[in-house]
């Protein structure tokens, strides 16, 4: 009866050690039955929702961070026009991402980002490039009509609803518009002065490679040392116009510059004081 009991509880314990690893995989890769669902459900969307599009099903993968399906679609013959449906694990649909993707043109300011981004690199992230800078890259600043007024938007972004979808468009003339540079540069030399003479250098090596810009976030500091402490030091423009990168009168506007970002990391630091007391 004893030896019953144990056989008993053993097959028990095995059956729960089973289902909590079913459960498990369940939750990380998903399982045949709720990818079935969610695929069939994703394929009379499309039928039903855009009959008059060439949309492919590209695919449908398991999410295990929010648990549940991303099915992808796109368009051979409109590239902007791909976006990603998400599923439940019974195949009902949790989101459509077709608005913000396609309708909104999030996908063509994704497009135009990453082209100006790669222009930008080429120049920037070159072997030829001058100065020992561990951050640098340019992007395009976009922004949704409804937020076109919102409080620390910048007045140059561009209506991302304004694009037009699979639009073909210089993205060194909207760099011009509303491209903004951030570079991080370690130099032996930190002063204002050093800081204006790479300024002026690097916007005319960028003009020379053909890209524009339209404002500059540019740090200077000291080289890290391998060992030891690294010395203090620090100057920056932010938001610095391109417009304003010429000879006369730069070392006072570069120095004006860092004055105002320096009053504006003392000012954040005091609201997170205020915070935490």
């Amino acid at each position: 009866m004893k030896t019953k009991i144990l056989k008993i509880a053993a097959l028990v314990a095995a059956l729960a050690l089973i289902a909590g690893i079913c459960i498990f995989a369940n939750s990380l890769v998903g399982n045949p039955i709720s990818k079935l669902l969610a695929t069939n459900t994703a394929k009379q969307y499309i039928k039903e929702k855009h009959p008059d599009m060439d949309y492919q099903l590209d695919g449908v993968t398991f999410n295990f961070k929010v648990v549940c399906y991303n099915a992808y679609f796109t368009s051979p013959s409109s590239p902007d026009s791909s976006f990603t449906l998400m599923l439940g694990m019974d195949g009902r649909i949790v989101h459509d991402y077709y608005e913000a993707h396609v309708v909104e043109r999030g996908n063509t300011a994704r497009r135009l980002e990453e082209e100006y981004r790669t222009a930008v690199g080429k120049v920037l992230d070159n072997p030829s490039f001058p100065y020992n800078s561990h951050i640098a890259f340019g992007e395009l600043q976009f922004i949704q009509e409804d937020y076109l007024d919102a409080q620390g938007v910048p007045t140059y972004a561009l209506n991302v609803n304004e694009l037009e979808l699979d639009g073909i468009y210089d993205v060194n003339e909207l760099g011009a518009k509303a491209g903004k540079l951030t570079i991080y540069i370690y130099d032996d030399t930190v002063t204002v002065e050093r800081l204006a003479e790479i300024i002026l250098d690097i916007k005319g090596i960028l003009e020379d490679a053909g890209v524009r810009f339209y404002v500059l976030d540019c740090v200077l500091e000291y080289p890290k040392p391998e060992s030891g402490e690294w010395k203090e030091g620090r100057v920056e423009v932010m938001d610095f116009l391109c417009s304003d990168i010429y000879e006369e009168g730069l070392i006072e506007r570069v120095q004006a510059s860092n004055d105002a970002a320096e009053k504006y990391y003392n000012e954040m630091d005091a609201v997170k004081q205020e915070e935490q007391e």
